[in-house]
């Protein structure tokens, strides 16, 4: 969807699953989103989507297109675990699922006991937004600031930020929009209501 590469599901036999997960430490409630592409059998492979191992998505068929998916997410420790699931049977399309471009809550990263860039090292405000909102940068860097919509079309760049940021997003229509931080790769979601 993004970039170079993305998580393609294992090449396995009929009856197998390939899975990713992952256990993080959830520290605000917020949601968990990505993109995926399936290519299967319809009804019978299936890319699923569980947390804490419960399904709370599934898929199969012919996409025509990666296509986006949210979860909302609660504080505490959760397992994000991603399987696709072949049947004993026919095998069609690509027989695989890709997922890319995840973005988490806000999960604990370790990052407390370093001294350079980290998470608890910047606020942005309200998120929700009207449109306007502000990130405040608790350092002295100059931070590149872009905002890209659900599509990841990028549509502002604000180079040299340095302690409280405005930023203007009310001509865009409401939704889901991303803000990446740079050079640190660090990407949050706003919504604009």
């Amino acid at each position: 969807y993004e970039g170079d590469y993305s998580s393609k599901s294992g090449a396995i036999p009929d009856g197998e699953e390939s899975e990713l997960s992952i256990t993080v430490d959830v520290i605000a409630p917020g949601d968990i989103s990505f993109f995926k592409f399936v290519s299967s059998e319809s009804g019978y492979d299936f890319l699923k989507f569980k947390i804490n191992g419960s399904k709370v998505g599934e898929w199969s068929g012919e996409d025509i297109a990666w296509s986006f998916v949210s979860f909302p997410v609660g504080i505490g420790q959760h397992t994000f675990k991603w399987e696709y699931d072949k049947d004993g049977g026919v095998s069609e399309g690509s027989d695989c699922a890709w997922i890319d471009y995840i973005v988490f809550p806000a999960i604990d990263l370790g990052l407390s006991s370093l001294n350079d860039f980290s998470l608890l090292n910047f606020k942005i405000f309200p998120n929700p937004s009207l449109g306007n909102f502000n990130i405040n940068f608790n350092d002295s860097n100059n931070h590149t600031v872009q905002v890209y919509n659900m599509q990841s079309r990028l549509l502002q760049t604000h180079k040299n930020c340095i302690g409280s940021s405005t930023f203007d997003i009310s001509n865009y229509p409401p939704g889901v929009y991303y803000i990446k931080i740079l050079p640190e790769q660090i990407t949050y979601k706003i919504i604009k209501k």
